[in-house]
């Protein structure tokens, strides 16, 4: 790691420290020390320590300090950034030799520069997300604070149960056979064959889920789901090639998906780590921390939501609630917070575009198959795995509902989304 990396991650660190400081909702995927942009949700112009370019941080300044700044070292320059509410930007070259001391006074400036315009609903969003993290309160009191007390019963029968499965940087030989894990080598019975698809290509491996794991969480978030044995996906959605963010999917089939994903239940013991196929892309592994939590969801599609009726001015006060409920959630739950593009396993799934119209259409067969499928896993981008689905989007799988409750995992339907 060179030395301006490493200085990148030390003031992004103690940029991360600052008090309501949080990544940027704007970025998902890749360590966030690595390239941060960091803010305090709530002002409109909320980054206060952000990368311009990997020799450059942008920092908010005051019109009248710049000059200052520029006396004692001439290398920093004025963005032509407009100033706005009382403040400019600067740019701070990170290979000039600027004292890390003077970077973080610089950095201490710009957070009370954006602190000074925190409303009171945004100062009593930090309160929230400050306080010890119990997800039935937050839900209740991010209502009270949007206002929302006659929704509040609807929203009560709109939690669901979800599992988020946290990945952290591991070498996978440090990961324990049959271990909760995404990406990396799939852990088989030796006499279980690695699926492939109908034109002979082996399916991609993605995640595999330690279910006794999972169930010592409590109630799994999905009726049907086993609470022994290891869970193993394999897809064509994962089929990638360098360079490209799009999974390569098959060309024809695209609505029903017949054979594009498998999953493989198998006991947890006997396991054999099983290396990739050619002709198959694999991805990093990730070992896996799963959490508990509640899940509300974000699109007026949802059949749970729209079996409520409500108008759109309702909707759309919901649905600013629920992306600030699910900030604080992952701000406590994740390291440096922000919205993020997590894994999860159950509850609802997030949509950076539009809900599938597969799960809405009226007619035909898709309609009847629509009605009994459930989000089952959602794999977001993710820097610890090297997964990057479009512009820092999702996959998503969807399970037959019926088929699942008789312990079945055929009729899966899969869908990619990126920012």
């Amino acid at each position: 790691m060179s030395d301006v990396q490493q200085l990148i991650r030390e003031l992004a660190k103690y940029a991360f420290s600052k008090r309501g400081a949080e990544r940027s909702a704007r970025l998902t995927g890749g360590d966030p020390l690595d390239w941060p942009d960091v803010e305090i949700p709530g002002p409109t112009w909320g980054s206060f320590f952000a990368l311009d370019s990997m020799t450059v941080a942008q920092i908010p300044v005051l019109a009248g300090r710049i000059e200052q700044h520029q006396k004692r070292y001439p290398a920093i320059v004025e963005s032509p950034w407009v100033e706005r509410d009382g403040h400019i930007m600067m740019k701070v070259p990170l290979d000039a030799a600027i004292p890390i001391e003077f970077m973080k006074s610089l950095i201490d400036d710009a957070h009370e520069i954006v602190w000074e315009k925190l409303t009171p609903r945004a100062l009593k969003y930090i309160e929230f997300a400050e306080q010890p993290y119990n997800d039935l309160k937050l839900i209740d009191q991010m209502i009270d604070l949007h206002l929302l007390q006659r929704a509040r019963s609807d929203i009560h029968k709109l939690m669901r149960p979800a599992i988020l499965l946290r990945t952290k940087n591991s070498p996978e030989s440090k990961i324990a056979i049959g271990a909760t894990k995404i990406g990396g080598q799939p852990d088989l019975p030796p006499q279980t064959k690695w699926p492939v698809f109908t034109n002979g290509k082996p399916l991609a491996f993605l995640a595999q889920l330690n279910m006794a794991e999972l169930s010592r969480l409590g109630t799994l978030p999905i009726p049907g789901l086993p609470d022994n044995g290891v869970l193993s996906v394999f897809s064509v959605w994962g089929w990638m090639e360098d360079g490209d963010s799009d999974p390569k999917t098959p060309e024809t089939d695209a609505e029903k998906q017949t054979g594009w994903t498998v999953i493989i239940h198998s006991p947890d013991n006997g396991l054999q780590r099983r290396p990739t196929p050619k002709r198959v892309n694999a991805f990093k592994a990730a070992a896996v921390e799963p959490t508990a939590i509640r899940s509300l969801p974000n699109h007026s599609n949802e059949p749970a939501v729209a079996a409520l009726r409500w108008d759109k001015d309702l909707w759309n006060e919901f649905d600013t609630m629920q992306m600030d409920f699910r900030s604080i959630q992952l701000r406590k739950l994740s390291q440096y917070g922000g919205l993020g593009s997590p894994h999860q396993l159950g509850g609802y799934a997030i949509f950076q575009q539009f809900f599938p119209l597969e799960l809405v259409r009226k007619p035909g067969i898709l309609s009847m198959l629509s009605k009994t499928r459930s989000m089952f896993l959602q794999i977001g981008t993710d820097g610890h795995t090297d997964m990057c689905w479009g512009d820092g989007g999702e996959l998503t799988f969807y399970a037959d509902t019926k088929a699942l409750s008789a312990g079945r995992f055929d009729r899966m339907w899969g869908t990619c989304q990126g920012g």
